[in-house]
């Protein structure tokens, strides 16, 4: 394969998130890309207003600071993380969630995510898993939440593979995240003496 040039690189790279409409999938997209392709490592500093200190002012950032400005009062809307009620978590015919994470020894929030949906999709077979349901099994195993629940799911999604989140209404393992759960974990521990 031939050397491609610059500006030809910055085209391909425009054209292609031009026709990606939905913000949140840009941003991971350069993420990964950022991630994958940098020689150096991102240094940008942050002050409590979320803007860039030490960067050049450009008119885009003159404007978007203004907008900002305009909707400052209002606040964000998020999802707010509540318990399900009556989703089951220690039915009578079946282990409860409690015994399978033991079972399975999840080390990481990525690995809970996908040992919860796993759970919940192939126990419970529940038809929909949304993120309170993935939060209702972190509050029922006691496990400390990640700061932000619904970019650990995304992660999972985009850079491990583990999950398809593209419908957020109805989360779904992926070969991978199947994978994962039925021949990875529990970790094997290896006997190899050195």
């Amino acid at each position: 394969m031939g050397t491609i040039s610059e500006i030809d690189a910055l085209k391909a790279v425009d054209d292609a998130l031009a026709k990606i409409e939905d913000a949140d999938t840009r941003d991971r997209i350069l993420d990964w890309a950022f991630k994958k392709y940098s020689s150096s490592p991102l240094s940008i500093n942050i002050n409590e207003d979320d803007s860039i200190d030490d960067a050049p002012v450009t008119k885009k950032k003159v404007a978007k600071k203004k907008a900002k400005s305009k909707t400052k009062g209002k606040a964000k809307s998020a999802t707010t993380l509540s318990i399900v009620k009556d989703l089951n978590l220690k039915p009578s015919d079946k282990q409860t969630f409690i015994q399978f994470s033991e079972l399975k020894k999840p080390s990481s929030n990525l690995q809970k995510c996908i040992v919860a949906v796993y759970y919940l999709n192939h126990e419970l077979k529940l038809p929909n898993i949304n993120i309170k349901h993935i939060y209702t099994c972190f509050k029922e195993a006691g496990w400390r939440l990640p700061a932000d629940l619904a970019n650990t799911l995304q992660y999972a999604a985009s850079v491990n593979g583990w999950l398809d989140t593209s419908d957020s209404s109805d989360i779904k393992l992926s070969t991978h995240g199947d994978n994962l759960i039925e021949h990875d974990l529990p970790p094997k521990i290896s006997n190899k003496k050195k």
